[in-house]
């Protein structure tokens, strides 16, 4: 299942990604999606928060 935590300049998002596997623990991932198409993913929020910034200020300064 997929929840968006946030939004940044340029189609940059960050969205929260989880699952369940086979013995019913749940994985949690932060996925970096740019124009709606995944770049990368994180295990931890602190690390997709800083390269969405990275990219959406990438953008801006291309301009």
């Amino acid at each position: 299942m997929r929840d968006l935590l946030k939004e940044f300049d340029n189609g940059v998002t960050v969205i929260k990604e989880w699952n369940t596997d086979d013995t019913g623990k749940t994985i949690e991932r932060f996925v970096v999606t740019q124009n709606e198409k995944d770049v990368r993913s994180y295990p931890s929020i602190k690390r997709a928060m800083d390269r969405a910034i990275s990219i959406a200020s990438k953008g801006l300064r291309k301009k």
